[in-house]
This record gives structure tokens, C-alpha cells and sequence, in this order.
């Protein structure tokens, strides 16, 4: 296993997969074989294939017997779910309840269930970390903007975030830290001891920021009940599943027809998305350069793992219709394997190579691009979300095929605050029409400041955190 690491390390997945193939031939040690499924999903992930990422982290699962990483397994298979074409809404909900399960002896006799004796309603966010980050942007004024006489916030970090600021001072965490009432960083303690120690602070709400990303290790936390009422959303898009989550928070659209295929109640608020752009967006944004283009470019900024055969079949009609046209795919991570893998598989679909560039993630060059995009393809049916919210906030139009499901519409949630719901489909054959046309007839596109509003949201997230108080008071 130490050799197929090496070759992951060296982005060498394809050298990997071989190494892990013979070791599952030869016969591994049972209680070992999860780590080659575990090393199977991070070589699979390394070429973008989403299929093979779910079913090694389905095995993983099925064959690690230690519980607390048997259920990170479970956690990493139920995110990489939503990366399939045919993302199936019911074996989802039964998948998560079988999550669940593995929770049933989880000891919660600590919680401290004592009557209420401050003022203020105090509101402990938990998350994997308090990074700059895709999902941060979504939630940032919760912990920027609260009323200080009312509410008192605490932070719960799980990561190391002394060594990170050795490594690359992070101004958005800095300036977190300064507004909150109180921080803590958990990352060597155990699960059970971070939920005491919640508690303990005398924790109202435990509002969990993290879901099944980054192995669902925030929920191992949320298992254990550290506070009267907890809650979920903004930093994850679907039901958790767990039984110890009381609610979900969401907004009406997202929630339409989805109850059902949620286990957390959900609370829908009146102002239920926001999108708040880092200083260097702002700056981009400020000297971003409105010039004609040459050409029209289509683009996709999204995860590699998000792009199904079906949408790329989308994307060659449309560069079929409009025979001008370029296509840029950039990825967001810097894999070289991911972009040659990428380039492999269009070639395969014979697309059109000579208008067509496949890049890799970018930080110093990405925003920059935006110049020069004439509409965004969004991927479906796992949508893109901060990709999509910058390209609106640099006037970008995107072009988004809404699904039914609670994850498969958060792309057409941020298109209808702005404004912009025309540029909402809900099949392909709609979908190539309409970037056809528009290649053809472009108009620029002016949305409005709604998906941007940060008090409308703030407000209405902590007059519902009112609300529920009073209810379990």
C-alpha cells in the first residue's frame, strides 16, 4: 500500500490503481482491506471517475470494522452519491436511515437538559473548519453579522488551525474569530468530549456546518446531542439522515416536494440563501473589463467529478449548433491527471478538440477568466455553487437544468434571487436550445442584489432560532 501512496502522492493515479489491483489479487489482510478501497476512491477521484469514487467508498464501508471510521466511509459514500447522473432521491434517504444506524449506542447521558438561566440564546456552529471556503460564502454573516444582545455564538473547529496560519494566514477566519463571542479549537479532542464540552458552555442551538463533507466527522459530534436543539444546512445540501438532527434549514424553493426525503424537519426561511464575495472577488469585480469578445466561449468552472456523460453530450450539440463557439472546462483542483483524463474521455466523444481547452484549477488567473465568458454550462444534475454565485456576481449568465431533489436545484435557487430564472431549464432538449440560441442572440444580463443581501438573511436565520426557543422552552 506505502507504493500505491507514493504514486497518488506523485499524481499518478493510473500507476496506483495497478499497485491496488494486484494487492487486492494476491489476497490482503481482511482487516486491511479497507485502506486499499480507501486508496481505490482517491485514485478514482485523481481521474474524475465519480462511479467508481461511490462504489470503492461503499467498500470501504463494508469492509472496515472500526465504527468511527466505519461511518467516515459512510459519510464519504453518501456525498459522492450526488456526483451520479442518475442520483436516485429514495436509495439516498434509505442509505442515510442505514447511516443512522450505526449511531444506536451512542450515549448521550451527559446532556445537560437543566432549565435556561442566560439572557442571550447562545448558538454553537460546528464545522471542519472555519476556512475560506466554497461553503463559507454562504454562511460567513451568520457569524459576521448577529445581534450581540441577543444571541451569543460560539465556533467549534475540528482542524488544526495553529499550523495553519504557520503555513498561510487566513484573513476570512481572522476576521471571524474577531466578531464571534467565543472560539474553540477541538481538533485533539474526542468526539464525545468536544459534544461535553458544547454542552458544558451551556449551548442552546448546535447548528452542524459540515454534513457528510469531510467524512461526516461534524456529525460523529451532533450524534452525542450537546444541546437542546440542532440543527443543519448551508454547508451541506441534503438530508444527514441522522436521527439527532432536529432540523434542516433550507428556503421555500428548495424545500418544494423534498420533506419526504428528509428525516430532520425542515425550516424554511424567508430569506434562505445568501452569497458574500471574498475581498479579492470584490476586487476582481472593480476592475473586471467589459470588452467585446471575439468569440463566444461557453465555459464549465465546476468539479470534474460533477461532469456526466449526459451533460457532455449537451455541451457537444451545442458546440455542433454553434460552430464559432469555444468550450473551457477548468477544474477546481490542480490535478494534472484529472485534466488529461478529462481530455481523454472528450476525444472519446469526439468533440470538437481545436475549440475545446481543459485546464486546471487556477487561483491566480481564475477570477480573471470571467472577462472573457460568455455563458456558463452548469453542470447537472449536481449543480454548481459558489461557480455559480461568482459568475452571477460578475454578471456571467449561467445555464442551469433544475432537478427535482433539495440538492439538484440550489443552482436554480441562486439564479431565481437574482433575478434571472429565464436561465432555468428543466430538460437537455431545453437546455441545447437555449445556449444555442443565446450563442446566437447574446444579451447581457443585470441581476439584481438579492442573492447578495446579507441582513435580509441574517435576520430572518435568527428570527427562526427565536422562534424555535420559545417552542422548546
Amino acid at each position: 500500500m506505502e507504493i500505491a501512496k507514493k504514486y497518488l502522492k506523485e499524481n499518478l493515479p493510473l500507476k496506483a490503481l495497478e499497485r491496488l489491483k494486484e494487492l487486492l489479487d494476491n489476497g490482503v489482510n481482511p482487516e486491511d482491506e479497507w485502506k486499499v478501497h480507501e486508496l481505490f476512491s482517491a485514485a478514482f477521484a485523481d481521474l474524475g471517475v465519480a462511479e467508481m469514487v461511490v462504489k470503492a467508498n461503499f467498500n470501504a464501508m463494508r469492509t472496515d470494522k472500526i465504527l468511527r471510521a466505519q461511518r467516515r466511509h459512510f459519510s464519504n459514500y453518501l456525498f459522492t452519491l450526488h456526483y451520479l447522473e442518475n442520483f436516485d432521491e429514495d436509495h439516498y434517504l434509505q442509505s442515510a436511515q442505514m447511516y443512522n444506524m450505526l449511531y444506536q449506542d451512542v450515549d448521550i447521558s451527559f446532556q445537560n437538559t437543566a432549565p435556561r438561566t442566560q439572557d442571550k440564546i447562545h448558538v454553537a456552529f460546528m464545522a471542519p473548519n472555519f476556512y475560506d471556503s466554497s461553503a463559507a460564502r454562504f454562511y460567513e454573516p451568520l457569524l459576521t453579522c448577529y445581534d450581540k444582545e441577543k444571541f451569543y455564538v460560539s465556533l467549534w473547529s475540528l482542524a488544526d488551525d495553529k499550523k495553519y496560519y504557520r503555513e498561510t494566514y487566513d484573513s476570512f477566519t481572522g476576521n471571524i474569530l474577531y466578531k464571534v463571542n467565543e472560539y474553540h479549537n477541538v481538533s485533539e479532542v474526542s468526539f464525545e468530549e468536544i459534544a461535553q464540552e458544547i454542552s458544558d458552555a451551556g449551548a442552546d442551538v448546535f447548528f452542524d456546518l459540515g454534513g457528510h463533507t469531510e467524512g461526516g466527522a461534524t456529525l460523529q459530534i451532533a450524534s452525542y446531542k450537546p444541546a437542546r436543539v440542532r440543527m443543519t444546512g448551508f454547508g451541506y445540501f441534503d438530508t444527514t439522515g441522522l436521527d439527532a438532527i432536529d432540523f434542516y434549514v433550507t428556503d421555500e424553493f428548495l424545500a418544494r416536494g423534498n420533506q419526504e426525503y428528509f428525516t430532520e424537519k425542515m425550516l424554511v426561511l424567508d430569506n434562505g440563501l445568501v452569497f458574500t464575495p471574498s475581498r479579492n472577488m470584490r476586487f476582481r469585480k472593480w476592475h473586471l473589463r467589459r470588452e467585446p469578445k471575439p468569440n463566444f466561449i461557453f465555459a464549465c468552472y465546476n468539479n470534474f467529478l460533477k461532469i456526466t456523460d449526459r451533460y457532455l453530450y449537451c455541451v457537444k450539440e451545442i458546440l455542433n449548433a454553434v460552430p464559432e463557439a469555444k468550450m473551457i472546462f477548468r477544474d477546481t483542483t490542480p490535478l494534472k491527471s484529472r485534466q488529461d483524463a478529462l481530455t481523454d474521455r472528450l476525444k472519446e466523444y469526439d468533440f470538437p478538440m481545436d475549440r475545446v481547452e481543459v485546464l486546471c484549477s487556477d487561483p491566480e488567473s481564475y477570477l480573471h477568466d470571467y472577462e472573457q465568458i460568455s455563458l456558463v454550462l452548469d453542470t447537472f444534475p449536481y449543480t454548481g455553487g459558489m461557480m455559480t454565485a461568482l459568475a452571477i456576481y460578475f454578471e456571467v449568465p449561467v445555464l442551469n437544468l433544475c432537478g427535482m431533489s433539495h440538492s439538484q436545484r440550489f443552482g436554480a435557487d441562486m439564479l431565481r434571487l437574482a433575478g434571472l430564472k429565464n436561465f432555468i431549464v428543466t430538460n437537455t432538449d431545453d437546455y441545447i436550445n437555449f445556449a444555442v440560441n443565446f450563442a446566437k442572440n447574446p444579451t447581457p444580463i443585470e441581476p439584481n442584489k438579492r442573492l447578495f443581501r446579507v441582513m435580509p438573511f441574517v435576520k430572518s436565520f435568527y428570527r427562526m432560532i427565536e422562534r424555535v426557543m420559545k417552542c422548546v422552552e
